[in-house]
């Protein structure tokens, strides 16, 4: 739970005049996947540590508006998080338990939503623009009403390469994204069954 909500920690500070340009770029390109209907990624996560450790996972992940998101953990463990737009499913197979969530915004990733249509394109601020001419990688610094500033990376073809965000311990959290298709998922990726045997807890009485 903690590394997902880690991953989550994403976006956004005030709009400078001398990023109007790019700010209308940036949008351009969000709007490419928050106008699609659903979109699906590979993705590999790295969590540099401020020890000097690290820690890295693997895995896809799959939207579907309004509101439906599936992550699937498949390195170094396997876990699965299926939201289907009011109950967040956690399954864990190594521990045979599920849990079933309640509270959609610990785990429901912000630059998701943002990506997704749910959050208005006027919440989002700018903070800086940059270009990794190394890389060929444009990298916007934004933020979304109080949340943590975020990194948000897209390569020359307009597609989503990487967020990366830093918390208040020095870790930095980098999401990369390859092999995106703005090709709706089936619906019935989004919904969760718990397999036989497998204990259910429900824990949005806690939350």
């Amino acid at each position: 739970m903690r590394i997902l909500y880690t991953i989550f920690f994403f976006l956004l500070l005030p709009v400078y005049a001398a990023y109007g340009g790019e700010r209308d770029t940036l949008m351009q390109r969000i709007a490419g996947f928050s106008h699609a209907k659903g979109f699906s990624c590979r993705f590999t996560q790295n969590i540099q540590f401020s020890d000097g450790s690290g820690q890295q996972y693997t895995g896809t992940i799959e939207i579907l508006r309004p509101g439906k998101f599936r992550w699937v953990y498949q390195q170094p463990y396997e876990q699965l998080y299926v939201g289907d737009g009011s109950v967040i499913w956690h399954y864990e197979p190594d521990l045979m338990q599920v849990q079933r969530l309640g509270d959609l915004d610990a785990v429901d990733p912000v630059v998701m939503q943002l990506l997704d249509g749910r959050v208005q394109p006027e919440s989002l601020k700018l903070v800086k623009a940059a270009h990794q001419a190394s890389m060929h990688l444009d990298v916007y610094t934004i933020r979304i009403a109080d949340s943590a500033p975020v990194r948000l990376a897209f390569d020359a073809a307009g597609q989503l390469a990487y967020v990366e965000s830093t918390d208040a311990l020095g870790n930095i959290n980098r999401v990369g994204f390859t092999q995106c298709s703005l090709v709706a998922p089936p619906a019935k990726h989004f919904i969760f069954h718990a397999p036989d045997g497998v204990d259910v807890v429900d824990v949005r009485a806690q939350e």
